[in-house]
């Protein structure tokens, strides 16, 4: 019996208006607590946000924030991971020689990007990082620094992926969420990395957990569990290594393929 279900937002939880049922949501919820199935959400974006989505069930809920780098069970913080200051500082530089590229360093409790950075790209990114500030210099930054995003122009985004993780071996790795942009984690630590300390606490093996996802950052937790289902609208890449297929986020894959489920058992 599945004892814990850990979900994507973007692209998998979510619809492409960035939303999702809460209705049908909230439905879902209360018979996954009745059956006691934990609810996980494992996302790319920072912690805050991510509260800011769930409001009823903050600490209901366990947390895999910024692909990994972060962990929370039920409002607890189980592990939080961090970039060395002169990393971050090489990976500015980098950005800096890299014509058409964007850059956001993301914190704790804030996100940071460099004043005068392309308003588009700041507009856009907001919506996943609101607590975001605009800072004159690298030596603003007054948070412990979690991640790094780096967007680059489409047709240099594999080239440029391969040589921070070659550049930056055993401090980062870079990975695409499949929206154009490169999420820049702490090396060694992923999706799976919060899956498998949650499974330690709660004492679930990986046959007794479901998991959704759609893009390259979240094959690690897909490979782990025992029943991975890929979104219809994912990356080819994720359905390859996905166990099943689920109907698209547009068609409220998730929830349908979790009822779908709990029909099953109920």
């Amino acid at each position: 019996m599945i004892k814990a279900i850990a979900v994507d937002m973007d692209g998998t939880f979510l619809n492409s208006a960035g939303t999702y049922d809460h209705e049908y949501f909230s439905h879902i919820m209360q018979r996954l607590q009745k059956k006691q199935i934990q609810f996980i959400v494992a996302s790319g974006n920072p912690i805050y946000q991510l509260h800011m989505a769930f409001p009823d069930y903050v600490d209901d809920l366990c947390f895999i924030a910024e692909n990994g780098v972060e962990c929370f069970d039920h409002g607890k913080m189980i592990y939080c991971g961090q970039i060395e200051p002169a990393t971050v500082q090489g990976i500015f530089k980098l950005h800096q020689e890299t014509p058409g590229s964007t850059f956001l360093a993301s914190g704790l409790d804030h996100a940071f990007v460099i004043k005068g950075e392309n308003p588009e790209f700041a507009k856009r990114i907001k919506k996943h990082y609101p607590r975001m500030k605009a800072i004159n210099s690298l030596d603003e930054i007054d948070d412990p620094i979690v991640k790094l995003q780096m967007d680059v122009p489409g047709e240099i985004t594999q080239q440029m992926q391969a040589k921070i993780n070659h550049d930056f071996a055993g401090k980062l790795t870079a990975v695409s969420s499949g929206y154009g942009n490169m999420d820049l984690i702490v090396a060694g630590m992923h999706k799976a990395t919060g899956i498998k300390k949650l499974m330690e606490i709660h004492h679930w093996s990986a046959d007794e957990l479901m998991a959704f996802g759609d893009g390259q950052n979240d094959m690690t937790m897909l490979q782990l569990v025992g029943e991975s289902y890929a979104m219809k609208n994912g990356d080819p890449r994720v359905i390859s290594i996905a166990k099943h297929t689920a109907p698209a986020n547009d068609e409220n894959g998730v929830l349908k393929t979790i009822d779908k489920y709990l029909k099953t058992i109920e």
